[in-house]
């Protein structure tokens, strides 16, 4: 254990992402946790998640009893923003190897325990109990110990599967009520090393206005000559917030001292179930919300590469596939199992290769007509009848 004490020390004098700012409960705060002003005592912690979706942590507490001997707990409950709220159970009369048995539960109930975190390394553990060798109290505790190769930021990127799709969006913001001439659009990108939000607003007056998502203040914006923009990012980087919330689905305002000055309205990131993603603009298409795929390279043409983007607006709907780094030649496109275009690609004066298939609705002189809905469908780019690049559009 005096080993362990050494190698916390050595710990906290790393750098670590996350310094006096609010954080996330995320999948990364899983590991080992030390109690510091205490001897061999701590906890092994586990965020994980149940079929239902619930984030939820499973705490194993090793402490000593009465009689100096060690004992442990269990505490199991919600991850709820930068806490988690446990309830904490005493196991007893268990012999070793002792087979299971469905039908003896030996965990009794014995109280409580709020675990709350100010970065990923530290936090503050409050417990009550019905126990008198335990009683009440707190501690502060530090990690010294987490998942081989990875790296905690506090931020919603943490949770971010490695296989998350890279998706780009992007929603405007008008006028929420009479008497207000500006505008603006909110940013959302998500890619599996790092997600980004941001707001930018134009032709507001100078002011430091409030940042509402989902109908939850968020920070501050700050417009000076007209323009203002903040920007959200997990991990977090230098001139930037920490993004701790999800702004999907949200609807996205700017406030000042009234209320609401910009709003998104119905107009919101899509958040994967599209039940609220705004106006139809085009076959079945969301409000404003642009997204961008990168397409995956099967292998064929290693270098080859490619995305397909949606941006629907209040007057059309926009949808293209741009391919890159293949040989001269056509390429059939295919959304969902059917042909919907040819790509041509030829050589740029750069003296690269590249070719596009673009698509509108309503459709214009050059372009394809929009009649399908990429969303949700599988666009594959075939050569010949083999595919060489694929990806199923969010």
């Amino acid at each position: 254990m005096k080993r362990i004490l050494i190698l916390t020390l050595l710990l906290l004098l790393l750098p670590v992402q996350v310094l006096a700012q609010d954080v996330i409960v995320t999948r990364h705060f899983s590991g080992l946790w030390e109690q510091p002003e205490h001897e061999n005592q701590g906890f092994t912690l586990h965020v994980v998640h149940q079929v239902s979706g619930e984030r939820v942590a499973v705490a194993f507490w090793f402490t000593y009893g009465a009689d100096n001997e060690s004992r442990w707990f269990i505490g199991m409950g919600p991850v709820i923003g930068d806490q988690i709220d446990l309830d904490l159970y005493s196991v007893s009369d268990v012999g070793f190897l002792q087979a299971n048995d469905p039908n003896v539960n030996p965990a009794d109930l014995i109280g409580s325990m709020l675990m709350t975190f100010d970065t990923c390394r530290t936090g503050l553990v409050e417990y009550d109990t019905d126990l008198p060798e335990v009683g009440s109290g707190s501690f502060p505790i530090s990690q010294y110990g987490w998942i081989l190769n990875t790296e905690c930021s506090g931020g919603i990127s943490d949770d971010t599967p490695p296989n998350a799709p890279i998706a780009e969006q992007r929603v405007f913001l008008e006028a929420a009520r009479a008497g207000i001439s500006g505008s603006g659009h909110a940013d959302f990108e998500q890619r599996p090393d790092r997600t980004e939000f941001s707001v930018e607003v134009e032709d507001l007056a100078d002011g430091t206005y409030s940042i509402f998502v989902g109908g939850v203040d968020r920070g501050d914006i700050v417009v000076n000559m007209g323009l203002g923009e903040t920007e959200f990012r997990s991990p977090v980087e230098a001139g930037k917030v920490l993004l701790t919330f999800d702004p999907r689905g949200q609807v996205v305002e700017v406030h000042d001292g009234q209320g609401a000055v910009l709003t998104s309205g119905d107009d919101v990131f899509d958040d994967g179930s599209c039940s609220n993603c705004g106006n139809h603009n085009g076959p079945g298409h969301h409000g404003n919300a642009d997204i961008e795929v990168e397409l995956d390279n099967t292998g064929v043409y290693p270098l080859a590469s490619g995305d397909a983007k949606l941006g629907p607006r209040e007057d059309r709907t926009d949808f293209s596939v741009e391919i890159e780094d293949v040989p001269v030649g056509s390429y059939d496109l295919h959304v969902g199992g059917n042909l919907v275009a040819t790509i041509t690609v030829v050589t740029t004066m750069m003296g690269r290769t590249e070719g596009a298939a673009e698509f509108r609705t309503p459709v214009e002189p050059g372009k394809i007509a929009l009649d399908f809905d990429p969303r949700g469908q599988m666009i594959e780019v075939l050569d010949g009848s083999t595919v060489i690049m694929e990806t199923l559009f969010q």
